[in-house]
């Protein structure tokens, strides 16, 4: 699948409203998460640079989803500088996300057309991401910043912006209400989706049935 525009994967996570994210130590493992997201209805995800070896897994995966999954986009996320934008990129990622607002990577993503989605904190992060060229910005850690609340008193004087959350968003239904209540663009979610024991155990069954479960709690909100 060609890379998406900027405008087309914002629209697409408005539709998803999740980006699920994970990262694994091996490829074998990571094609099993990917398949059980794919057939839980998920298109869109985010492998994480969280580990040594990350930049191999990842650049196995995305090539191997691209032949086994062609209407998947798997991006690359926890890209905190430049030469991780570039050295991802290269590697097959279709978007960045990083925990952080940095603006070298703000302008690798401009030069090639990539949709990058930085981590902020404050609403001065925020338009600065904005302004930077991020069409839809992350909220980390979300939880910890105020949940629902802190995004629905952003998007009061800026509900412009299109924030993820990204901690603190779980598979419960009142939760992803309360999250989409306060106005976000879509939901980042991590281990509450895709956690430690079912990476450990390769239960990917498991895997997929939650994810159906959550793409149907979604359809709904």
């Amino acid at each position: 699948m060609p890379t998406p525009s900027k405008d087309d994967l914002t629209a697409r996570l408005a539709g998803q409203k999740v980006l699920p994210l994970f990262n694994c130590g091996d490829a074998a493992t990571g094609m099993g998460v990917l398949e059980a997201l794919h057939s839980g209805g998920i298109r869109i995800v985010e492998f994480t640079n969280r580990s040594a070896g990350a930049l191999d897994v990842f650049r196995t995966l995305a090539a191997e989803s691209a032949a086994r999954f062609p209407d998947m986009l798997l991006g690359a996320g926890t890209i905190i500088d430049a030469a991780q934008a570039e050295t991802f990129h290269r590697a097959g990622a279709a978007f960045l996300v990083a925990p952080n607002l940095d603006e070298e990577v703000g302008a690798y993503a401009a030069r090639h057309g990539l949709f990058w989605c930085p981590g902020t904190g404050t609403v001065t992060e925020m338009i600065r991401a904005h302004r930077l060229g991020a069409a839809v910005i992350k909220v980390f850690p979300a939880d910890t910043l105020g949940g629902p609340a802190f995004i629905k008193g952003v998007r009061g004087p800026c509900a412009w912006l299109k924030l993820m959350p990204s901690g603190g968003v779980t598979l419960d239904e009142a939760n992803l209400k309360a999250w989409f209540a306060a106005g976000v663009h879509c939901v980042g979610m991590g281990s509450h989706l895709v956690d430690a024991k079912t990476l450990a155990e390769r239960n990917f069954a498991d895997l997929a049935e939650r994810t159906k479960r959550l793409t149907a709690i979604l359809a709904t909100v």
